[in-house]
């Protein structure tokens, strides 16, 4: 596989940030029919030790507050030839509305899937900080890009 300068491992996008919204935590809570108070109510989290409505997993993904635009830029994916791989979330914190969580992706595995439609894979890790410093979730995402085709 010839390396692009984009698929050089540890290339890294550049930092960004975000604060995670309330009102877009109980709007995914009720789309996903959650029962629990603590991913609702504001009064039930504190009262069960939490500094906010508590965000569940799955409602951070690498694109929550990162663009998958800005990733497909700086690791030069063409997006008409990527498929979406294996998402996994590494939870070792947790998030809370208001929280200001920042990150930055890394490209940390880079690949070629052979067979008779070759294909690129890419693996690209997000580390999320807290306000506090905290690393409170990891991100690992694979991306497939298929090979162009030969004339």
């Amino acid at each position: 596989m010839v390396i692009r300068e984009a698929r050089q491992l540890g290339r890294k996008t550049l930092p960004f940030k975000g604060v995670i919204e309330r009102i877009k935590l109980i709007e995914y809570a009720d789309a996903l029919h959650l029962r629990n108070p603590i991913h609702r109510n504001r009064e039930a989290a504190i009262n069960a030790g939490y500094r906010d409505v508590v965000a569940t997993s799955g409602f951070i993904t690498s694109m929550t507050l990162q663009p998958r635009a800005v990733k497909f830029a700086v690791y030069d994916i063409d997006e008409t030839r990527a498929l979406a791989g294996e998402m996994e979330w590494v939870h070792q914190g947790v998030v809370c509305a208001g929280d200001e969580l920042s990150g930055q992706s890394e490209l940390v595995e880079a690949s070629v899937k052979g067979g008779s439609r070759p294909m690129d894979m890419l693996v690209i890790e997000t580390k999320l900080q807290n306000q506090f410093g905290e690393t409170v979730l990891i991100v690992r995402e694979s991306t497939l890009e298929r090979h162009e085709a030969s004339s």
